[in-house]
């Protein structure tokens, strides 16, 4: 079962403000160098382009899938894999700003874990009733707070 990222305004706002910021220091160069040439355009037209399209894979592309043994945290080339087995409780958050977190809404879950860095994988289902429904049926020892 897969599970889509919730995205809030908030997060287009902060998303929309860094495309504007990137392409205010890509394109402002263009206009301000009176010499620049051909090749100069396409390597600062292609940094932004990149670098947007990156930022737009990455925010839009969440998800939250239940395999056999794991959940599976997806994010454009990024993955974490968290086991059942190293659940121990869930709560809700609104702390996004700290710890390790795949999400675009302040309307945040916190899943604690017994391995890994940080222990604590902050995520933001679009439909969390059911996927805290699915994570409790996969995870009956976890402790929901």
């Amino acid at each position: 079962m897969v599970f889509q990222s919730k995205i809030d305004k908030y997060y287009l706002y902060v998303l929309i403000s860094a495309i504007v910021i990137i392409g205010i220091a890509c394109v402002l160069p263009l206009f301000l160098d009176k010499q620049i040439d051909l090749f100069g355009i396409l390597c600062m037209l292609s940094i932004f382009f990149l670098t947007v399209g990156f930022l737009l894979w990455i925010s839009f592309s969440i998800s939250y899938s239940f395999q056999e043994n794991h959940l599976l945290v997806k994010t454009g080339p990024f993955k974490k894999r968290v086991q059942y087995i190293e659940i121990t409780s869930i709560r809700p958050t609104k702390d996004i700003f700290t710890g390790y977190r795949i999400l675009s809404s302040m309307d945040a879950i916190a899943i604690s874990y017994r391995s890994g860095l940080m222990g604590e994988l902050k995520i933001s289902p679009k439909d969390k009733d059911a996927f805290l429904s699915e994570l409790r049926a996969r995870v009956p020892a976890m402790k929901v707070n």
